[in-house]
């Protein structure tokens, strides 16, 4: 068996959001030339941020241009010096960055800030240059793209189930939430958040779901992670890259092995599990936080946004006149829609795991797809062992 039915079994797996599935693991330096649509932009938005366009310590427009140039430019020199080194030409697309070309996305923005002794921006950009990376390193390492795409068309054909469930739990949830949302606290707390603390507390909401959710993957793992024999295994893998390679690892007189995953893989399955989820959550937030801005907007002046968050003057974003009746859109309101929408979504989540109609469907619709994922996998690591059934470290 060539190393064409590997290759192909491990981009079914990068296309189904699983690709650290893969054992044969790329370079670091190939995962970084996939992540380059990304790299790109991230880059000319640091150059972009080193600019100086307002303030006391503005920069002539002469001087921005200048800089602009020069991030431009040392990022078209890096691409074509790296191809040349490696090969190819000037002005092709790398299969390859590495350290020399990572060290120009960190450091050359940062260049113009130090050269005009604005030390603390220069400094800025550099620590924002590494979280960068380290968010794509992220996202291209465990093919959120991939599992967004999937998550996706699942969501759309699951819809219908889906209002199922959205109709059992709104009545209870709305009565539960409108109730937070004219009560005075809630807007002290979430209406005069701002900036980190107001994502931080957002992300926590989202954190407390996905803990949840990744409770549940352990001991669906262990159910679905075994093969009674071989022909059980020929079944899941008929219409996938693995049944060319059956021939290979078959052994009629063993049975399947099918080792536990390590735990890049297991938190690679509980990312399925959770974005098999994740946009339909995001949608009954969205629509929550939607419903409580246009009802606020309706029913709570403004005299009373500024009693319940004691700010003075409230900042208004809109304003509208109807019947006699002043309507606004406040900040404050805003983000109180979006506290009682991130809170609604983890409500929502635990709805999703308890309730026994939509957890079966959940497990007929997911778990046939992992069971899948698991059996090639199988086949996958006797094809790499060479079919002896040998296991792999």
């Amino acid at each position: 068996m060539g190393d064409g039915v590997l290759d192909d079994i491990e981009r079914w797996f990068v296309r189904r959001g699983l690709p650290h599935f893969v054992e044969r693991r790329d370079a670091a330096a190939t995962i970084w030339a996939r992540a380059l649509p990304l790299l790109v932009p991230a880059y000319l938005l640091l150059g972009l941020n080193a600019l100086e366009v307002g303030g006391p310590d503005r920069w002539s427009v002469g001087a921005n241009i200048g800089v602009a140039a020069i991030v431009v430019a040392a990022l078209l020199v890096t691409w074509m010096i790296a191809n040349r080194l490696r090969g190819r030409g000037a002005l092709e697309r790398p299969r390859q960055i590495g350290p020399a070309e990572l060290a120009v996305f960190v450091l050359v923005p940062a260049i113009p800030s130090l050269a005009f002794g604005q030390w603390g921006d220069g400094v800025q950009t550099v620590i924002e240059a590494i979280a960068l990376l380290a968010v794509l390193w992220a996202v291209t390492s465990y093919g959120v793209w991939s599992l967004l795409r999937w998550a996706a068309n699942r969501t759309f054909a699951q819809l219908a189930l889906l209002f199922n469930v959205v109709v059992r739990a709104l009545p209870l949830l709305l009565l539960f939430t409108t109730f937070l949302f004219i009560n005075a606290e809630v807007w002290q707390v979430a209406g005069t958040l701002h900036g980190v603390a107001f994502a931080a507390v957002l992300a926590v909401f989202f954190v407390l779901g996905a803990v949840f959710v990744l409770s549940r993957v352990p001991p669906l793992l262990r159910q679905l992670n075994r093969f009674a024999d071989w022909d059980e295994v020929v079944e899941l893998v008929a219409s996938t890259p693995a049944a060319r390679a059956l021939g290979d690892v078959m052994a009629p007189t063993q049975r399947p092995v099918a080792d536990r995953p390590g735990r890049r893989q297991r938190f690679n399955i509980g990312l399925v599990t959770i974005f098999s989820q994740a946009i339909q959550i995001t949608l009954v937030a969205v629509a929550l936080g939607a419903f409580f801005v246009l009802f606020g907007v309706l029913a709570i002046p403004e005299a009373t946004v500024g009693a319940w968050t004691t700010i003075e003057p409230v900042h208004v974003l809109a304003r509208w006149s109807v019947g006699g009746r002043d309507l606004v859109l406040s900040e404050s309101l805003v983000r109180v829609a979006a506290f009682l929408g991130a809170f609604s979504g983890m409500y929502f989540t635990v709805q999703l795991s308890t309730d026994s109609a939509y957890r079966e469907e959940f497990a007929e619709d997911v778990a046939p797809q992992l069971r899948q994922a698991l059996a090639v996998r199988c086949v996958y690591r006797r094809a790499l062992a060479g079919g002896s059934g040998k296991e792999l470290r």
